[in-house]
């Protein structure tokens, strides 16, 4: 028996294809890049490419966790992309894998997000009274954002072999 995905509500089908509308280009992007380069500090105290795709996959699950499900946070490298050093970064591959996991478990949490809910309020500590569609809303801003830097770094990128 083939298995049957749920539908999603239009509010949800639509969070849905903006988080994965610039996915391909920013996977794009990291593709051929090494460790080393992923490692790499931009100018000016820039996060490296390594950073910013970490964080990517840590607040999609985070914020929906804590502030949706009231569910502790999870950090499956032992803790946030925010308080590791870039020498002890997983590895890209490891950070692609998290990526896919989470993405595949948002479009189960998005599956399972009804048409009302998207206007139930919840309480922010630093944004203050939020709808879920305004933490969902957050959640496709910061993917956009930083998946974003993430071509914008590899251009800066220093050329290789030099």
């Amino acid at each position: 028996m083939a298995h049957q995905r749920r539908t999603m509500t239009p509010e949800a089908e639509m969070v849905w294809d903006a988080l994965n509308f610039r996915t391909p280009a920013m996977l794009a992007a990291v593709d051929d890049l090494t460790e080393d380069e992923c490692r790499w500090q931009p100018p000016g105290g820039a996060n490296p490419i390594a950073w910013m795709l970490w964080h990517i996959p840590e607040v999609e699950d985070n914020w929906i966790r804590d502030r949706l499900y009231g569910l502790s946070k999870r950090y499956p490298f032992g803790a946030s992309v925010r308080s590791m050093p870039a020498e002890k970064y997983p590895s890209k591959r490891e950070v692609l894998e998290y990526f896919r996991e989470v993405r595949a478990l948002t479009r189960e949490r998005l599956a399972g997000t009804t048409a009302a809910s998207f206007a139930t309020s919840i309480q922010d500590d630093r944004y203050g009274v939020l709808t879920v569609r305004q933490v969902w809303a957050g959640v496709v801003t910061s993917a956009a954002w930083h998946g974003g830097q993430i071509v914008y770094a590899k251009r800066l990128l220093p050329p290789r072999g030099i």
